[in-house]
């Protein structure tokens, strides 16, 4: 698969996941769509796309959610960074594993490369994160991990 449509589909599936109009087309794209701040359902559109109860309250706290939810709030932009970084790293999994199945068997198993932490325990911040999309893009290019 060529960058550009590695690229392409994960866009595509970043956008459903977060269930924007708008498929975000490039990092600039993701950061006006951060920036607009994500509706709460977002987090349940992520549960729902198989991402764990834990894994989602990292991303914000359940009563944090649930305070959201009834004042009808927006996730502030920090949350909405880290349901798009989850939603990120999900959509290139995807992409670069051929299902969701597998994406989601794939970020919950510990890696040696990673310390032996699985991917998703990686995602509760940038630096995790890139190293773990880094791994995938490695895995992409044909290299083992």
């Amino acid at each position: 698969m060529t960058d550009l449509s590695l690229q392409s589909r994960q866009w595509e599936i970043v956008g459903t996941l977060l269930g924007v109009s708008e498929q975000p087309l490039s990092d600039l794209d993701a950061v006006r769509l951060v920036r607009k701040r994500f509706q709460p359902e977002v987090i349940a559109r992520l549960g729902r796309a198989g991402i764990s109860t834990d894994v989602l309250h990292r991303v914000i706290p359940r009563r944090t959610l649930e305070h959201r939810r009834q004042r009808q709030e927006s996730l502030t932009q920090e949350e909405s960074e880290r349901a798009y970084r989850v939603a990120n790293i999900l959509a290139l999994a995807e992409t670069v594993m051929g299902d969701r199945t597998r994406a989601l068997s794939w970020l919950t198993a510990p890696k040696r490369s990673l310390g032996g932490e699985t991917p998703m325990d990686l995602l509760d911040t940038e630096p995790g994160a890139r190293a773990v999309e880094e791994l995938l893009y490695a895995i992409d290019e044909g290299y083992f991990a």
